[in-house]
Order: C-alpha cells, then sequence, then structure tokens
C-alpha cells in the first residue's frame, strides 16, 4: 500500500522483472482479506498513507499472523511511526527515495526469513510430538520394567532364611530396574541344601530374562528330587554341566558365571564348582578368612565343558560369603589385589550380616551402580550367634 505513484511503480517495476507477482490496494480491510486467503506471501505497506492507520493495520496482520512477513515503508520525519512498527515486530523497513536494488534484496531476504520461521516452527512441532510419543513410550517401559522387577523379587528365596541350622541371606542391587543377577537357595533331600550366586553377561531387561530360566531349572532341580528321594543328589559339578546344556540348547546369546555349591549336613561337608564366577567365593572361620580355591568355563559358552568338584569338610562355625562382580566396580582401591584384599578383610571383622555388609562397602551411600551387584551369605548358627 503505497499512494506515492511514483514509488508504486518503482516496486512493481523491480519486483516484477525478479519475477515476483505484485497487486496494489489502499483499502486494509482488502488486504486482509487477501492475506487470510493465502493468496500473499509478503505485505508492503507505507507507513505514511492518507486516511489510514498503517500501525492499527499491521497490529492485526501481527496477532493474526505472527510468522508472515511485512515490509514498511518510511521517510525522515516519522521516526515515532517507524519505531512503533518496530514494537509490534516489523524488522524489515524501506527508506524513501526508494532503491530498486535494495528493495528487491529485502523481499528476498524477508521472504526467505519467514520460510524459515515456518520451518522452524514446523521441527518444533515435530519435535515436540516426537517428544510426547517418546516420553509416552518411556513412561511405558518403566512400568513394564517396574512389573519386571517385581516379578524378579518374586522369584526370589526369602531372605534371611534358615535350612539345617544355617542363616542364608541374600542382597540384589541392580544397575537399572532389573538385574542379571540371580541368586537361589533350597532343600533337595533330607540332608542336603543347593545355594549359588549367578551373574548373566550384561545387565538390562535381556539378561534379566535368563534369571527366569534359572530360576525355572532351580525349580526343576528341586521338584525332581522332591517327589523321589530315591534320587541321589548328583555333585555340584554335574549341576553345572546341566545348566550349561540347557542354556545352550536355549540359545539365548547370553553366557552366566556363577558358583554352586551343596552342603551335605549328615557327612558335614561342602561340595562346590566354579562356572566363571569372580571374585572367588569367600570361606571364613574364627581363625581365619580366604578364597576358596576352583576356577571354570562360565555356563552357556561352550559345548561339553567338563566343571571340577571341590570338597571342603565344615567346621561346627563357619561362614560362606559370595559376590557378583558388580561390587569390584565400586570399590575405592585401585587394583585387583587391594579389591580382594578389602573384601576379606571385611568379612574377617565379623561383618557377617547383609544390612551390616551392604552398609561397610558404601554401597548404601551410592546412586549411580555401572554394574548389578549382589551378595549371597551362608553362616552356620554357630558362627552366626558369636558374631
Amino acid at each position: 500500500m503505497d499512494q506515492d505513484s511514483k514509488a508504486e511503480e518503482l516496486l512493481i517495476s523491480c519486483l516484477t522483472e525478479a519475477d515476483y507477482q505484485v497487486s496494489c490496494t489502499y483499502d486494509s480491510g482488502e488486504a486482509l482479506r487477501r492475506i487470510k486467503e493465502g493468496n500473499v506471501h509478503l505485505a508492503i505497506v507505507d507507513l505514511d498513507v492518507v486516511g489510514a492507520d498503517t500501525l492499527d493495520f499491521l497490529a492485526s496482520i501481527t496477532k493474526q499472523f505472527p510468522l508472515f512477513p511485512i515490509i514498511v515503508i518510511s521517510h525522515p520525519g516519522i521516526e515515532d511511526k517507524t519505531m512503533d512498527a518496530f514494537k509490534l515486530g516489523i524488522a524489515e523497513y524501506l527508506m524513501k527515495p526508494l532503491r530498486p536494488h535494495v528493495a528487491v534484496l529485502s523481499v528476498h531476504n524477508a521472504l526467505d526469513r519467514a520460510r524459515l520461521r515456518r520451518e522452524n516452527l514446523k521441527y518444533r512441532e515435530q519435535l515436540e510430538q516426537a517428544n510426547r510419543e517418546l516420553q509416552a513410550r518411556l513412561e511405558e517401559i518403566q512400568a513394564d520394567q517396574q512389573a519386571g522387577r517385581l516379578i524378579q523379587q518374586k522369584m526370589l528365596p526369602h531372605t534371611p532364611s534358615h535350612l539345617f541350622g544355617y542363616r542364608i541371606e541374600h542382597f540384589i542391587q541392580p544397575a537399572n530396574y532389573l538385574a542379571g543377577d540371580f541368586v537361589d537357595y533350597h532343600q533337595v533331600s533330607d540332608t542336603k541344601l543347593v545355594f549359588f550366586l549367578s551373574d548373566v553377561t550384561g545387565h538390562g531387561a535381556a539378561s534379566a530374562f535368563v534369571t527366569v530360566m534359572m530360576k525355572q531349572l532351580s525349580t526343576r532341580s528341586r521338584k525332581h528330587y522332591s517327589k523321589d528321594h530315591r534320587h541321589e543328589v548328583k555333585s555340584a559339578a554335574w549341576m553345572l554341566g546341566w545348566i550349561n546344556q540347557n542354556v545352550l540348547e536355549a540359545e539365548l546369546d547370553r553366557h552366566i558365571t556363577i558358583f554352586l555349591g551343596v552342603i551335605d549336613t549328615e557327612k558335614n561337608t561342602l561340595n562346590y564348582s566354579y562356572g566363571g564366577h569372580f571374585p572367588q567365593a569367600i570361606f571364613s572361620t574364627p581363625e581365619e578368612t580366604y578364597f576358596l580355591d576352583g576356577r571354570g568355563f562360565p555356563v552357556g559358552l561352550f559345548e561339553g565343558v567338563e566343571y571340577e568338584d571341590h570338597y571342603l569338610e565344615l567346621p561346627e562355625q563357619f561362614g560362606i560369603t559370595l559376590f557378583s562382580d558388580g561390587i569390584l566396580e565400586i570399590l575405592p582401591q585401585k587394583d585387583l589385589a587391594s579389591k580382594e584384599s578389602f573384601l576379606l578383610e571385611t568379612i574377617s571383622k565379623g561383618n557377617v550380616g547383609i544390612e551390616t555388609l551392604v552398609k561397610k562397602l558404601g554401597i548404601t551411600t551410592m546412586k549411580h551402580f555401572p554394574d548389578d551387584i549382589s551378595i549371597l551369605t551362608l553362616y552356620s548358627d554357630a558362627m552366626h550367634e558369636q558374631r
């Protein structure tokens, strides 16, 4: 809108030559109608149109179409009006006398900026929508993980438990919602109990699913011996071989480190076997504390692995403490030997209760865990009462 005929002719001429389609009107209502119809991509408004309140017109456009590009034409003597236009958000202006190349460049820049603003708005809306969908998905995953964690907790044995005069406790701290660590202990005959601590490679949901299989295998073993006591309870090494075969057949793409022990209360012996478990189990008496020797391949890694049986006569007072390797991740000592010495020292000082042990190891004060941490303790009642 420009009632200066020379300026109007100049604008029409230079913009037409630059391949823009130009139309003119002196009626603000007509201009708004055209903008609403979407056929106009930019408006050039003379701030000094006789008989028109151009500021009200500009305010209407910026309110209804905040992304619509506007260029105002100003000239010396109406600086206040020009400043008022700037306050409405108008950033582009031309000064009379008009220069064709400047006018064309201003139109080009204004249209380009308007396009970028529209694209940015579109991208922002898409991003906000994606964030809403992501948040909904995360909430769904979190709900699934919470349900999975509840199922995992229900799979675990009661803690503390008392079997054959032994006090057995466990503690599991997942790195995330779900743990790849698992423990179980149960009576398998009138004189024997089995206990184990396993650690599935990795952590999170994929590893947690494997713990369900470990629970199923443990339950199958217990039911097998419970139905018919004539079945001889197999050795710890045989059990690891059986677990190894089942894990391989399941094709889970996961392997498991495990320590498994069988206590014969009639012979007062411990039979144990290692399936790649580390750190080694800690055996303690009132006189000494040391790691139980042994090694072996993780289960679920190789066919036909033969595991080693180890036997140990049990004194009246003794304790066994098992850790998953996640404990080594959080200990402050710099090297492995120092970490192992610290664990031995902690156990030797009589820290046999799970709550006390967790506190001494600094687990209760931690907020972030790089790996799952699990602890299993088995102590004779005589040892536990003394300490």
